[in-house]
């Protein structure tokens, strides 16, 4: 086993791979000099000859006596190149710099190689990466006549003095069996060895990390190894530097050493040998390379080593011998016995033996001795300067019988081969020869005297292989031009050879006079036509693909033909050209009208003699699949249907339209009719994609020609079974399909003022149907009048128009009628356009500022499905479908892509940016049907030049079902809500209520209302509102009954009278709360509600006028009412939400308002902070339960305060230290030992009392001097507490909000807190009282003497 690898050896010393170059030094007095001598040549590439050397001393002598032998005998340019291994050898004769493709060139620089060892080149990587290699492989030359051998060495000194004591020699292995010899008295020791140029010995594991498992299973010394971090490594002993054999640990000192290297080499093997033999020594690795040589140069003792080898050659190196090779057991990781000796081999590199045949001669009777080589070693270490160029050289001029039997002769050539002079060039003449090389492709070896020369084939005649004898004719089909063909080349496309041996071709139509471009050979082969180089006959000559043969000559195809080849003619599918000008060729409206093949083929039906196969044979109409049939009674119906289904169609969109201004439409529906629009928008936009010239494949092409239907092509409806029209009575009649609708939608509206019998004309009825049928067809009508305006033109240079393909566009006749019929017509559309900007932008915003909302209703097909405040957006999106109508009037199919592109992508950032419209659902429907729209077009744009049409088909085509899912998704949902809304109503109550003057009240019954009605939701618009735009559709669709917290000013706030509107019109079951202050709205306050309420007009927006508002308010005259008592308190509010609830007191349970020891005082007689007392009880009970405090309850008028209450909350309100029960309530907390008392702010507009508070405070109190001094001592104590801030009234006091300070409030009462008793005291303490004494006398005082309080001094300059 080769333990030793020269790549560590290699990197451990520290070399790196060196080009060496040969000298101008010559070492024989007879060689060639420099100047003399060639390069050799590989595939056109001039270079030395290469020789890659392995880089030690044994190997770079015989590259140098091959480099001295090679250039001075030779006449070779000779260099090396060192390596790093014997793999390194193989891959430099190979071109390679790596194991990779991608680092192999060709030809090598790299020819030769010598002492490879075969168990770096004999390896199944180097097999399969030679497989790769193929040809340029570098390959085995043969042995080098030396073996190479590495393992257990001894130096003569050691195995001298053995043999001299005791007539043993240490080369035997049984000789070092310490049960009967001890040879460490005869070689060096463990304690010879200087530590400090060891390494670790576990740096073996690190090496070969598996050998110490193998060395367990094979010795089974299970001392000999350890654990190391979960895997087996060697034991180490001595400072961890020596490994110790077993018969060496009894006395360690006195074992036989063995110094290795690197990583450990022969670990391995020398470990297994001395536990199988008993041998007393112990084995380590030398810190370097140097320390290896130094300490065993020092030491001549054993070693691990390998031979041939310059370092200790010089010291009688000999291997120990052990048992001769067992191949079974090597193979099971035993080594027991001796290691194989490796042989040594030359390397060569393919091509060397035709670029240097000379070279590779010398090289394959180049062989050395394991004692030749020895000797030249022995020589090179003893000599004086370490050369081994000069070595070489002196072994060469000493051996020259051996070597000139290596050289090869020069000038006598074999079969195959001819005489070249020194520049390699071929020669006839043996003077000017100096050497022999194989014949190249071009040539053949010819006999010539006594030798051979390379002759070139004659014209006509190659030879493509090297070391030919004789030439070959050209066969049938090729020829060779010049002199020396290497292969006979075929004639080329128009060209034709039918003989053998030609160095010519004949040329195609050179007897027509045609130019020899036009002409080339086919072949028609499995039913295709293929061009054919190498024809052997005239008979394969035709015209060149795109040319066909007419009139005897060679013509160029026009667009809309095919020309294979061959002479063969044919129209492709959607062109037509009659017969007698097959050139003149028109592009068909539909490729199905012209299905191909040769000139004047129509489909079936269909007159051959109309331009493009356009018009149906008399009596015929079109079928829709491109051919015309026969008129039958189906046709007639089908006339009759659509001529009766439009009137229809028109009366049900009249009465739809009228019914839903007349009730407030839900989101559900207004989901939907959003996505009818959107759908019959988007299928519009699709039809206009169809005028693109893109081809379309299918099965997208047959949805197109589906959606044609609505472009109102009256051909569809098989007008030419009714009777027979030209092309400019067929345009006019549809130009009429505007006025027509909108007559038809005038006799619909008379109708029905007729049948009402309304005496008002009621246009806004009018306007809105036609305004809608208009806005919605707006595409296809418009599209539909662009007809004239819109040209094809065709392969043969004129143009016909687009959906008229019988009128040619060239401003005169029929399309001169037709495009003064368009350009009247498409004043319709714009003037509509013009209209709906002008109500947009200037009308609409100045009814509105008018507060008229009645102009909402003729104009709400405009802005009905927008968000207040969005109503561009209804002229934007016209505009948009104006701008697409325009698109297929762009000159180009990437003109009109781009254009619509553009138009789309601005499309699809405006929507997600301004959300126009109302339901957010319908946003992003518009967004995905864009998405959509824009994939389309991009895969339209690659249609023309994609090589897979089907996949980029599949892709619309899913791109389609899913904007068809997405509408029915928008549709399905809105319908939901729909039922969802009219059956099963997300709020069962709806609180109308003014903030400030009902907020808490509000919060209270929602949170009763909800605990009552268990899985039903009060609507609280600080918890259920997030879009404004949205509040009148709660009301109108989600709720089932309306509460109108009737506060004395509720009827001025213009969102809570157009919530009682909305009510009011959808019929909502409503309920009326009234405050005791609450005034039911007379004739009077009507009058005057514009002047009331200044702002009311922005209701005009969301349709509700004075009118609105004025039946409103008569209409709460009749709604059912309930009074709210004069003192809301807690045992007032049970009745009050059973009465609301409809149920009985018996049936309903509310939440119990407890007398506790932890009171919520509020002003009873203010039913705000009652309200909010009510809701901090209701939200802070449930979090006391479990804590030493008890439950909070609300203290109702005529109550005291508890002898043992704990804790109390004071709400603070507006005016709520006026009230005696307030005054009574905090003076008999005053008087209670141990209870605090924590202020809650319930109001956002309460001030903090301040002096001119107690002022006004004095002349209400019916409290005597005393009383009062010690009420403002209780006041002032009270707000030595950080108040906790709870205000339901607030917009912005979420029920989660509400909980987060009630859990605040539940802290505060948990902690410690001073008596209110206690801090009054400390008042009293400091003279506290003296400014309430002054003002008890009429005293006004000033900020600053409150300030100098030394009790609530600092405290009152904070709050101030």
């Amino acid at each position: 086993m080769l333990w030793f690898r020269v790549c560590l050896w290699w990197s451990s010393c520290g070399w790196l791979p060196l080009e060496i170059l040969a000298t101008a030094t010559t070492c024989l007095q007879d060689g060639i000099p420099e100047d003399q001598r060639q390069n050799l040549t590989i595939d056109g590439v001039s270079m030395p000859l290469g020789v890659a050397t392995g880089g030690w001393d044994s190997v770079d002598l015989v590259t140098r006596v091959y480099q001295i032998l090679a250039s001075e005998v030779l006449g070779y340019h000779v260099r090396t190149q060192s390596t790093a291994n014997s793999m390194h050898q193989m891959l430099a004769v190979s071109g390679c710099s790596g194991q990779d493709l991608a680092l192999c060139t060709w030809p090598p620089t790299e020819h030769l190689s010598f002492e490879a060892w075969a168990m770096g080149i004999q390896i199944p990587s180097w097999a399969a990466f030679s497989q790769l290699l193929g040809e340029a492989s570098g390959s085995i030359l043969g042995p080098v006549g030396y073996e190479g051998y590495d393992g257990l060495h001894v130096l003569g000194r050691a195995n001298n003095k053995s043999e001299e004591a005791v007539g043993l020699h240490l080369t035997y292995y049984g000789n070092y069996n310490s049960a009967w010899f001890h040879p460490e008295n005869y070689a060096a020791k463990i304690s010879d060895v200087d530590p400090n140029k060891l390494r670790p010995c576990n740096i073996t594991n690190e090496g070969y990390p598996d050998a110490a498992r193998g060395y367990l299973e094979a010795t089974g010394d299970v001392d000999g190894v350890e654990d190391r971090n979960g895997q087996t490594g060697y034991k180490c002993w001595l400072d961890e530097k020596w490994w110790l054999a077993p018969a060496c640990r009894a006395d360690p000192a006195n074992c036989i050493s063995i110094v290795s290297a690197g990583k450990g080499w022969g670990f391995p093997d020398i470990t297994q040998k001395a536990t199988f033999y008993n041998m007393n020594v112990g084995m380590a690795v030398a810190s370097t390379f140097a320390n290896y040589v130094a300490i065993n140069t020092e030491l001549q003792s054993l070693l691990y080593a390998w031979s041939p080898d310059s370092n200790f050659v010089a010291y009688q190196q000999l291997a120990v011998q052990f048992p001769e090779r067992h191949d079974a057991e090597i193979l099971q990781g035993i080594y027991r016995s001796m290691n194989a000796r490796s042989t040594l081999f030359k390397l060569v590199a393919a091509g060397l033996e035709v670029a240097a045949s000379r070279a590779l001669g010398l090289a394959e009777n180049f062989i050395f001795s394991f004692k030749d080589i020895e000797a030249l070693l022995i020589q090179l270490v003893t000599a004086d300067t370490k050369d081994t160029w000069q070595t070489a050289c002196e072994w060469v001029k000493s051996n020259k019988e051996t070597w000139e039997a290596w050289v090869p002769d020069k000038t006598t050539c074999a079969v195959g081969k001819g005489l070249v002079d020194l520049q390699d060039n071929f020669v006839t003449s043996k003077s000017e020869a100096v050497d022999c090389k194989m014949c190249s492709p071009g040539r053949v070896s010819v006999k010539f005297e006594n030798t051979r020369v390379c002759s070139p084939c004659a014209p006509g005649s190659f030879q493509n292989a090297f070391g030919a004898s004789e030439c070959k004719l050209c066969e049938i089909g090729t020829m060779a031009e010049n002199p020396g063909s290497r292969e006979c080349d075929k004639c080329s496309l128009g060209l034709y050879a039918n003989d053998t041996g030609m160095s010519f071709c004949y040329q195609c139509g050179a007897d027509m006079g045609d130019e020899a471009g036009l002409w080339t050979t086919n072949e028609f082969v499995a039913g295709k036509i293929i061009e054919l180089q190498g024809a052997t006959a005239k008979s394969k000559c035709f015209c060149k693909e795109g040319w066909f043969l007419w009139q005897g000559r060679c013509q160029q195809c026009g667009d809309g033909l095919d020309c294979p080849g061959m002479n063969r003619l044919s129209l492709k599918r959607g062109y037509f050209s009659k017969s007698h000008a097959p050139n003149d060729v028109f592009h068909c409206l539909n490729e199905d009208y012209c299905p191909g093949g040769p000139a004047g083929t129509c489909a079936a039906g269909r007159d051959n003699q109309s331009i493009a196969c356009n018009d149906c044979q008399d009596g015929l109409r079109d079928s829709g699949n491109g051919t015309c049939e026969a008129c039958g009674g189906g046709d007639y119906a089908f006339f009759i249907t659509v001529c009766f289904i439009i009137p229809i169609g028109v009366t049900c969109l009249y009465i739809g339209l009228k019914k839903e201004t007349q009730r407030q439409s839900g989101s559900g529906s207004l989901m939907m009719t959003c996505s009818l629009q959107l759908l019959l928008v988007t299928v519009q936009m699709l039809s206009v994609m169809r005028r693109f010239d893109i081809n379309w494949k299918e099965p997208f092409a047959s949805v197109l020609v589906f959606l044609e239907f609505l472009s109102f092509d009256l051909e569809m409806l098989s007008v030419s079974c009714v009777t027979s029209m030209g092309p400019v009575a067929l345009f006019g009649l549809r130009s009429l399909v505007i006025p027509v609708l909108m007559f038809a939608i005038l006799v619909v509206h008379l109708c029905f003022l007729l049948c009402t019998r309304s005496k008002t004309f009621q246009g806004s009825n009018l306007w809105r149907t036609m305004g809608t049928t208009f806005l919605v067809f707006f595409i296809v009508l418009f599209s539909m009048l662009l007809a004239p305006f819109q040209c094809h033109s065709h392969p043969n240079g004129t143009s016909t128009l687009k959906r008229y393909a019988t009128v040619y566009c060239h401003g005169e006749g029929q399309h001169l009628a037709m495009f003064i019929i368009g350009g009247f017509a498409c004043l319709m559309p714009v003037l509509f356009l013009a209209i709906c900007t002008w109500v947009v932008l200037v009308h609409l915003p100045t009814r509105l500022a008018r507060s008229d909302a009645k102009c909402l209703e003729s104009y709400s097909f405009l802005i009905r499905r927008f968000r207040p405040g969005a109503e561009i957006a209804s002229v934007l999106f016209l505009v948009r479908n104006a701008l697409v109508v325009l698109c297929p009037l762009a000159t180009s199919t990437p003109g009109q892509l781009a254009m619509m592109n553009l138009i789309f992508y601005v499309n699809l950032i405006g929507v997600p940016f301004f959300k126009p419209w109302r339901s957010m659902s319908c946003n992003l429907l518009d967004c995905m049907l864009l998405f959509g729209m824009l994939v389309i077009l991009h895969v339209g744009s690659v249609s023309v030049t994609n090589s897979n049409p089907a996949a980029s088909m599949a892709m619309v085509m899913v791109s389609v079902v899913i904007m068809l899912l997405s509408i029915l998704l928008n549709l399905l949902n809105g319908g939901y809500r729909y039922f969802q809304q009219k059956y099963r109503k997300q709020f069962r109550f709806f609180t109308c209520h003014q903030k400030n003057a009902a907020g808490s009240m509000a919060r209270f019954l929602k949170m009763e209302l909800e605990l009552r009605n268990p899985g039903t939701k009060t609507f609280i618009d600080c918890d259920d509102l997030t879009d404004l735009t949205r509040l009148f559709s709660y009301v109108g669709q989600d709720t089932e009954t309306f509460l109108i917290l009737g506060s004395p000013a509720i009827l001025t706030r213009k969102w809570c009278v157009g919530e009682m509107v909305t009510a009011h019109r959808n019929n909502v079951k409503t309920q009326l709360l009234s405050w005791p202050a609450f005034l039911k709205p007379d004739e009077k306050f009507i009058e005057h509600f514009p002047t009331l309420v200044p702002d009311y007009g922005e209701l005009a927006n969301h349709g509700i006028g004075l009118s609105d508002v004025a039946k409103t308010f008569r209409w709460l005259h009749t709604v059912a009412s309930h009074n709210l008592p004069e003192k809301f308190t807690p045992s007032s509010a049970f009745p009050l939400v059973s009465m609301l609830c409809g149920q009985s007191l018996s049936a309903c349970r509310m939440t119990t308002f407890y007398s506790t020891d932890c009171p919520v005082l509020a002003n009873p007689e203010d039913t705000e902070a009652m309200a909010t007392a009510m809701v901090l009880s209701s939200m802070l009970n449930p979090k006391l339960i479990g804590t030493r405090l008890p439950l909070t309850s609300v203290l109702e008028e005529g109550n005291d305060v508890l002898d043992g209450a704990q804790v109390a909350l004071m709400i603070c309100s507006s005016n709520c230290w006026k009230s005696a029960q307030v005054e009574r309530w905090l003076l008999q907390t005053s008087q209670l030992p141990s209870c605090g008392v924590i202020p809650v702010i319930a109001e956002d507009n309460f001030l903090v009392p301040s002096p001119s508070m107690y002022e006004e405070l004095r002349p209400t109190s019916l409290l005597d001097q005393q009383e009062f001094q010690r009420y403002c001592m209780v006041i002032k104590a009270l707000f030595q507490e950080i108040a906790v801030v709870f205000v339901p009234q607030n917009y912005s006091s979420t029920h989660e909000d509400l909980l987060l300070r009630a859990n605040q409030a539940a802290g505060r009462l948990q902690a410690t807190l001073t008596p209110l008793a206690e801090k009054v005291r400390a008042i009293e303490d400091r003279d506290g009282y003296k400014h309430i004494a002054e003002i008890d006398k009429g005293v006004t005082l000033k900020e600053d003497d409150w300030k100098e309080d030394p009790v609530f001094g600092k405290t009152l300059s904070a709050t101030l």
